[in-house]
């Protein structure tokens, strides 16, 4: 009976593999290396574990490799990352920024590479939406190769002509049909010419930019120019560091939605004005949610417009652009302490979800010292209703930091502070249910995550001066 039941069973298998061979045989064999797609959209019912298993990597490794805080938490039609085969990227391989006019097509051409192959080594799902600022990893350049727009009429015959090169050649770099503002490539290292004079470099990076986070736009010029951006019905202006190098920042809301922007650039220098549209790719994120219930004489201060009354007193306080910087990047912890809730968190006092964490929040014992982050003037400092006793500081080039439930306060309006100095001690005084400091930061007027700053999330360079501002009369 046994050997009777071995063989129907047997024969099953074989008719069902013949049937379904993909279901019965390939279920237990993750797919070779070189057939490993760059990326897993989770279906409905599947667990971390389970996409490990079905592609024969680590769990721990899955998790690491897509920044997951908990790996259990995974949802229906997330997009997971997956390791790559080895050898790509490979060691020598140089982080690039995409320049203004770079295509990822280009930069593939320009790489010696089809575009799927570097499209998988940087784990990009659409080539066609890389964007300004954004860091790609490219293979060492056996040619140097400048970067080229066209002119009305150029064609590559006229332009391999003025390039002084083999007809051959420059069509080898540049296979497409060339039109007035195209961009092409010749070998060499000579100048640039994809932008308009003075800019002799252009950056709006890191993108994509989370919400709730800040990207920075930096413009190198040729001689003396001012510039301006405009981007969600705001203009901001840029900051200068020396004669021929600007900054600026694009702060996003925690509520923006996602998607692609548009950053406009003014550039005015001698008389002249210059006008372009930068692309802004902004990211989703991920946020929490927070149910905070208060009683008793706390839930007074919960009262909308009292809320609402406060938060526009301090926005006005906030909304100063400061020419002169006086911090270094990046910043300190005001405390070290554990944190206990995020920035960008929704938030419910009792309802819905109709508002946001607008800082960051320390675990720390009433009295614990709160230091400076960074040099700069105090601009606030008070008892507030809802916020309890209240620092603001401003440290230049629109950035201003807040320190909120305060016991103490050792500092005066006026008063100019140096990076580490102590500013006050954590309490928790007003609409705050235990010992804590709420940790609140500014660009540009707009509330970001202070854990951004605290991260060299960006090679700002040294600032030129931190000397004492005289105090505002």
């Amino acid at each position: 009976m046994r050997r009777g039941f071995l063989i129907t069973t047997l024969s099953l298998l074989l008719v069902l593999g013949a049937l379904f061979p993909e279901s019965v045989w390939a279920f237990d064999t993750p797919p070779a290396e070189d057939d490993r797609p760059a990326v897993h959209v989770v279906a409905a019912g599947e667990t971390l574990f389970s996409i490990a298993r079905r592609y024969g990597v680590d769990a721990t490794t899955l998790a690491q490799l897509n920044a997951l805080p908990n790996p259990r938490q995974i949802y229906a039609g997330e997009t997971l990352l997956l390791p790559l085969p080895e050898g790509y990227p490979r060691a020598d391989w140089q982080s690039h920024t995409l320049a203004l006019a770079e295509s990822f097509g280009l930069l593939a051409q320009r790489s010696g590479f089809d575009w799927l192959t570097l499209a998988r080594a940087n784990r990009v799902l659409t080539p066609e939406r890389v964007t300004l600022g954004q860091s790609i990893l490219l293979p060492p350049q056996e040619t140097p190769l400048t970067l080229h727009v066209a002119s009305a009429g150029e064609t590559r015959l006229t332009l391999a002509l003025r390039q002084d090169l083999p007809y051959w050649q420059l069509a080898h770099y540049n296979p497409a049909p060339l039109y007035a503002g195209a961009t092409w490539v010749a070998p060499g290292t000579a100048t640039s010419s994809s932008l308009p004079y003075p800019i002799t470099s252009l950056v709006l990076g890191p993108q994509p930019v989370t919400r709730g986070e800040a990207t920075v736009l930096t413009l190198e010029t040729a001689e003396l120019a001012d510039c301006s951006i405009t981007y969600l019905d705001q203009t901001e202006p840029c900051y200068r560091q020396d004669s021929t190098h600007l900054f600026a920042f694009v702060s996003l809301s925690p509520m923006l939605d996602s998607g692609e922007y548009t950053v406009g650039l003014t550039v005015t220098y001698n008389g002249s004005e210059i006008a372009l549209a930068l692309p802004l790719i902004v990211a989703p994120g991920r946020f929490g949610y927070e149910r905070i219930d208060v009683s008793g004489a706390l839930s007074q201060l919960t009262d909308p417009s009292l809320m609402e009354t406060e938060r526009n007193a301090l926005d006005a306080v906030a909304d100063l652009r400061t020419q002169q910087r006086f911090w270094e990047a990046p910043l300190d912890f005001p405390v070290q302490a554990a944190i206990s809730s995020y920035f960008g968190s929704r938030r419910s006092y009792g309802g819905s979800y109709n508002s946001y964490h607008s800082g960051v929040d320390f675990r720390a014992g009433t009295g614990t010292p709160v230091h400076a982050p960074a040099a700069g003037r105090v601009v606030l400092a008070q008892k507030l209703a809802v916020r309890g006793n209240a620092i603001m500081v401003d440290h230049g080039w629109g950035l201003i930091t807040g320190y909120w439930h305060l016991s103490q306060i050792d500092v005066a309006v006026g008063d100019w502070v140096t990076r580490g100095q102590v500013i006050g001690r954590v309490g928790s005084t007003g609409l705050s249910t235990g010992s804590h400091l709420h940790w609140e930061m500014w660009v540009d007027a707009k509330p970001i995550n202070p854990l951004q700053w605290v991260e060299p999330f960006f090679p700002f360079p040294p600032a030129i001066s931190a000397e004492v501002i005289p105090a505002p009369e």
